[in-house]
């Protein structure tokens, strides 16, 4: 009886936990609608946000494992002063509609040239990528190397940093706990837990944090990084290696890298981050490496004024590279 009893308590607290996220789940989608519109591309609806100027490279942002756009807001505001901006949800984050399961990095990178097109975007492109999001970006460079202007590379995945057999038995060890981040999240246990903590002081608007704070606590959220992550156990082990997309010739780039030691198990990359990300670096003859001394993974929320200027001085490169080419095709016709 006492068994029973106490599976039939359980048993209801779970259903009561799943009721619970759902209908704030509900609540949140309306007060905080999408920021930006929906675009179908195959059988995806994909979330986009576009803003400033029309003219001139257009300003992409590639997000991390995981991370919606809304994280990026407060580098979307500032670029768009000087430069038009697109941001976007891949398939299965955010605002846009799911994914395929085992999708790759490949598969998002021909994802995004796709919305590209069908936004009708006007290219050159300055790539602004974080995290996983930068082998995302160095695909699309690779494969569509016409159509990008520049880079900007936030803390991002190097081959020779992640493949490294201890930072795979890291990340293994780092899996179960995503899952299970990802199972509390759905019975609202992270989200009852946000409640009840003392909240903490934020560089974001309120609305903007409130977005940041429903993100955080939402099943897709993990879900979609524990996804992203697991693609990478099925990535092509050709490409494993440090330089295996390529080099990206004389194309200007900004390698933004943290100055705060990962926290935790974590620490494991240290040993091998910095010398992933000068060989990041070193991909162009016009490569610059920026350390964000205040910052730790999350430069953009940490430091935004690095990444912005970051962008700003390879958008300002690109128009000139832009002008340039223009005035040597004028002087041999």
């Amino acid at each position: 009886m006492t068994l029973t009893i106490i599976v039939t308590v359980v048993l209801a607290l779970l259903a009561a936990g799943f009721l619970f996220e759902k209908l704030a789940e509900r609540a949140d989608a309306r007060r905080y609608p999408p920021l930006g519109t929906r675009i179908e591309v195959g059988r995806q609806r994909l979330h986009v946000i576009r803003r400033g100027p029309a003219h001139g490279p257009t300003v992409v942002i590639v997000t991390g494992a995981g991370e919606p756009c809304v994280l990026w807001w407060p580098i979307v505001e500032r670029a768009a002063e000087f430069a038009g901006v697109f941001a976007y949800d891949r398939a299965g984050l955010g605002e846009s509609g799911s994914a395929p399961a085992g999708r790759t990095p490949l598969e998002s990178a021909n994802e995004l040239h796709a919305l590209l097109a069908r936004a009708r975007i006007p290219g050159p492109y300055v790539l602004v990528a974080h995290s996983f999001g930068g082998l995302i970006a160095r695909l699309f460079a690779r494969d569509h190397r016409a159509e990008v202007a520049g880079l900007v590379l936030a803390d991002t995945l190097e081959e020779g940093v992640h493949f490294q057999p201890e930072a795979q038995r890291m990340y293994r060890r780092f899996t179960p706990l995503v899952a299970l981040m990802t199972l509390a999240a759905r019975f609202g246990v992270l989200r009852l837990l946000a409640k009840l903590s003392r909240d903490e002081p934020s560089k974001l608007s309120p609305e903007m944090q409130a977005r940041a704070d429903i993100v955080s606590v939402s099943p897709g959220f993990f879900n979609g990084m524990s996804a992203e992550f697991g693609a990478l156990n099925a990535y092509d082990p050709s490409m494993r290696r440090s330089g295996a997309t390529g080099d990206l010739d004389n194309l200007p780039l900004v390698v933004i890298t943290h100055g705060q030691p990962f926290p935790g198990s974590f620490g494991t990359l240290e040993k091998y981050w910095g010398a992933g990300q000068e060989r990041l670096a070193a991909l162009s003859t016009r490569g610059e490496l920026v350390v964000a001394h205040n910052s730790n993974h999350m430069i953009q929320l940490d430091e935004p004024d690095v990444v912005v200027d970051a962008i700003r001085r390879v958008y300002d490169a690109a128009v000139r590279d832009g002008v340039e080419d223009r005035a040597r095709r004028a002087s041999s016709v």
